[in-house]
């Protein structure tokens, strides 16, 4: 079965534009990468119709979802959609339980839901059902903001960094229950994350946002490669002069378009190194004293 999802169209702003024209077929999950400012939350918003000044169209399996020259749109809560931000956006003054029971009682088909039980287990939330919302920290608060979009039992579930705030345990333990529940519930997936790995082992396309634009589409391991190779094969080293110092913040500031922390004198000469393993959209760069390199 095609879950074709068609995107058409601009959103302006002040200082940021999102053009779009995007034809994928969601049978195969689809991530989504780029720099922070790239619009990856933005175009996931317009999906979910929380834009609406997005001025074109949105189409998923052959429903027009929103159409800028009608002024009849599908609502967001019409859409069947499974939504999880970074920030988890429970329901204030509510218990994780009765947040997750307010995703049971929207469930589209109670047979076709995934089981309570198991997924409170799988998702390490039985120790906080009793706990408000309020007292979450935020990798609690993605957890349950998780388990709540597949409560629902969605069309096709939208993800914004849904593991980020989780320690790297729970965040290796959330990828294996996703990569072998989601292909076996059938439900169409768009995944927007900085983390490669994450990308490599939840989704099989990828689209690279580049300040508004697509600037890649393809497979996901063909492009993570590509990604990889144009690191490698560009200045992985490049040296800089530090202008000034501030030792109470431990900050320096260099003669480049990048911050940089470390023990680092003015004037002293420093080698900026991106980390071989990282996707290189919105990369964090490594600083040391440039003698100090081999």
């Amino acid at each position: 079965m095609s879950h074709q999802l068609i995107i058409k169209g601009s959103l302006r702003r002040a200082r940021f534009t999102l053009n779009l024209d995007l034809n994928v077929d969601l049978t195969k999950p689809l991530g989504i990468i780029g720099a922070t400012g790239a619009g990856k939350t933005t175009l996931l918003r317009v999906i979910a119709g929380l834009e609406p000044d997005f001025s074109g169209q949105v189409e998923f399996c052959g429903e027009i979802w929103h159409d800028g020259d009608h002024p009849d749109q599908v609502p967001t809560h019409q859409r069947g959609l499974g939504v999880v931000f970074q920030d988890g956006r429970l329901l204030p003054g509510r218990t994780v339980e009765r947040n997750l029971a307010f995703a049971q009682r929207r469930a589209r088909n109670a047979d076709a839901a995934v089981s309570y039980e198991a997924l409170t287990e799988a998702l390490d939330l039985n120790h906080l059902l009793s706990e408000p919302a309020e007292v979450l920290s935020g990798g609690e608060r993605q957890r349950v903001a998780l388990a709540r979009a597949l409560l629902v039992g969605p069309r096709l579930l939208l993800l914004d960094e849904p593991l980020a705030a989780n320690d790297a345990d729970h965040r290796q333990q959330l990828i294996a229950y996703l990569a072998e529940w989601l292909p076996a519930a059938g439900i169409p997936l768009v995944y927007v994350s900085h983390a490669a790995h994450e990308l490599a082992q939840l989704t099989r396309q990828l689209i690279v946002l580049d300040r508004g634009a697509v600037s890649a589409q393809g497979e996901t391991h063909l492009l993570l490669a590509a990604q990889r190779e144009a690191i490698n094969n560009a200045a992985q080293a490049v040296t800089a002069v530090v202008m000034s110092t501030d030792s109470e913040h431990n900050t320096a500031t260099l003669q480049l378009d990048h911050d940089a922390v470390g023990a680092v004198v003015s004037g002293e000469r420093v080698l900026l190194q991106r980390d071989p393993e990282d996707s290189g959209l919105g990369a964090a760069l490594q600083v040391q004293p440039e003698e100090n390199q081999h």
